[in-house]
């Protein structure tokens, strides 16, 4: 296992690497476990979990939710923020990092990959923002009465992901290698594929049993079972424009197909329709 200690680097705040019409600004708070919290709200999903003497959380949505973020927190334990996870790069995940290092001087923890797809989500506003202090290879475990698994699965989502496995409490964080009850961002420009994400979320269902809990970067809490019919949703569209961009077919063409046609209706939304799902999976394919 590698570990690398990273100075902390003034970056810059931009919008969102995408907008998330789900959410409200409200946050809403729901136990999972007797130490584990989800937090929805503008931005990626939170977990929330509780140790005997401090708490760690897993992304930070944005800077502006902030003070809405620390109260949910504080509803559920006195206890500080000793460390923070970074699921993965984009600033819907990681915008807040900054305030939960002023705040409770947190330790922000990631894969190395991340630090770079931080700083090219936030570039462009005027206030600061923390990266991560402790990045790894691939797994890292911290050792406490919950113990907390980091699992880094490449060319996902991007090509920073991790995800937080909490075998005693049976609870997953699968970051945005899972959207759940919607079409997934692939971020192909910062390393992202279809063959990544379709690997990712087979090796969470291999963590997974009937009764885990599966926290996804956005959406609903899904089940294994769910979990796996999601997987074979991806696999179908896969490789169906597989199949057709081999064959010398257009991306043009076979958006006009319809590959993930049955489904459009339930599965579209408003920043990934199916036009765009599939040209994500088009450009990620060989």
């Amino acid at each position: 296992m590698k570990f690398k200690l990273l100075t902390l680097a003034a970056m810059l705040f931009s919008t969102s690497a995408f907008a998330d019409g789900v959410h409200s600004n409200t946050i809403k708070a729901t136990q999972l476990t007797p130490n584990v919290h989800l937090l929805e709200g503008q931005g990626g999903n939170i977990a929330v979990i509780e140790n005997a003497d401090a708490l760690t959380v897993v992304d930070t949505q944005f800077a502006k939710d902030f003070d809405d973020i620390k109260s949910a927190i504080g509803k559920i334990s006195p206890k500080s923020v000793r460390y923070v996870i970074n699921t993965h790069g984009h600033n819907d995940h990681t915008n807040g990092n900054e305030a939960f290092v002023n705040a409770f001087n947190a330790t922000i923890i990631a894969h190395h990959n991340t630090t770079e797809l931080v700083k090219a989500y936030n570039q462009t506003a005027a206030k600061p923002n923390t990266l991560p202090h402790l990045t790894f290879e691939k797994s890292f475990t911290f050792q406490q009465d919950e113990p907390i698994n980091l699992h880094y699965f490449a060319n996902a989502h991007t090509n920073g992901d991790v995800i937080v496995h909490l075998s005693k409490a049976n609870v997953i964080h699968a970051g945005d290698i899972l959207f759940f009850g919607r079409f997934p961002f692939i971020d192909v420009k910062n390393g992202g594929t279809i063959d990544g994400m379709i690997g990712g979320l087979n090796g969470i269902v291999e963590l997974a049993d009937e009764n885990t809990k599966i926290i996804a970067g956005h959406g609903n809490v899904a089940s294994k079972a769910e979990l796996q019919a999601h997987i074979q949703m991806l696999s179908t569209i896969k490789d169906r424009v597989a199949t057709l961009k081999k064959a010398g077919k257009s991306l043009a063409d076979i958006q006009a197909s319809h590959p993930a046609k049955e489904w459009e209706a339930s599965h579209n939304w408003n920043f990934i329709n199916h036009t765009k799902l599939v040209e994500s999976v088009y450009q990620s394919l060989p």
